[in-house]
């Protein structure tokens, strides 16, 4: 695999670049492999996001952008099995996340990969619907293999892969220790009321692939960042 870092930072598949290859097997076949191999350029040259815009009924669609940081953090998913982000709101982190996953579902076989939000229909829209499935959906119809949306839940039926969205409500650690994840994405810990450290333990025990993310909040959340900046 060619790691993120390792990437030229900006796309070179323009529109009319894409017509063409629409029209070309031959050219498709070699984008396929090079996108199963090349994460970061998959990203950039063909992945579209939704971006909230107060005007818009459902958002912009825009494609996703090269940014230096989201190339170097990007590649901290691919080789930091044990990664955590305190965020400011805006900065793609949770997009980002999504995109790793869907990367990994849609190119590697056997993958489980749960995403835990606050609430059960959070973590179905602002994850799995609005980004993991809007990233897959808009992808050229020659490049994507054939996944299926249900509730909570996008399918990779041909690599027996699956990203799942479970709630951090009652018994949060028991949400993931009843599946059998390959990775395991916390998303917002920072407002999981409490839950945060059930959650995380849950996970170190379930997989060796966490991801944790947060806006910044006091609590649980704000114990183990500094906990983890201190001790760095």
């Amino acid at each position: 695999m060619i790691l993120p870092l390792d990437s030229a930072l900006l796309p070179v598949i323009d529109r009319k670049c894409w017509q063409r290859i629409n029209k070309d097997e031959s050219w498709q076949r070699d984008e396929r492999a090079r996108c199963s191999q090349e994460p970061w350029y998959w990203l950039v040259n063909f992945v579209y996001t939704k971006r909230k815009d107060e005007h818009v009924e459902g958002g912009v669609l825009e494609r996703f952008p090269p940014d230096e940081y989201l190339r170097y953090i990007f590649h901290k998913l691919f080789t930091e099995p044990f990664f955590a982000g305190d965020k400011s709101r805006q900065v793609r982190m949770s997009i980002l996340l999504m995109s790793w996953a869907v990367w990994l579902c849609q190119y590697r076989k056997h993958e489980q990969i749960v995403c835990q939000s606050q609430k059960e229909k959070d973590a179905d829209k602002e994850l799995i619907k609005e980004r993991a499935y809007t990233i897959w959906r808009y992808q050229p119809s020659w490049l994507k293999p054939y996944a299926k949306y249900s509730f909570c839940k996008l399918d990779f039926e041909s690599m027996d892969s699956e990203t799942i969205g479970i709630p951090a409500g009652d018994n949060a650690g028991d949400q993931i220790r009843s599946k059998n994840p390959t990775r395991v994405i916390l998303d917002e810990g920072g407002f999981y009321q409490g839950k945060f450290e059930e959650c995380r333990t849950a996970a170190i025990a379930c997989c060796k692939d966490i991801k944790c993310i947060s806006t910044a909040n006091s609590g649980q959340w704000a114990d183990f960042i500094e906990y983890d900046r201190i001790v760095a």
